[in-house]
């Protein structure tokens, strides 16, 4: 895998836990289920920003 895909993958999965986490943020204040779905997305968000700030910073 090229660093280039790898970028655009990351750039994909960060858009899309964005996009779910604001869905679920909607509704998490009554639903449990909702709280935790975006705060799972919050944390994948937050993994992939840090692989591509590692592989800027090594780049």
């Amino acid at each position: 895998m090229t660093p280039a895909t790898m970028m655009a993958m990351l750039d994909a999965c960060i858009a899309m836990c964005q996009m779910c986490m604001d869905e679920c943020m909607e509704h998490a204040a009554h639903s449990e289920v909702c709280r935790m779905c975006a705060q799972a997305c919050k944390d994948c968000m937050d993994a992939c920003m840090a692989v591509k700030d590692m592989m800027m910073a090594a780049a």
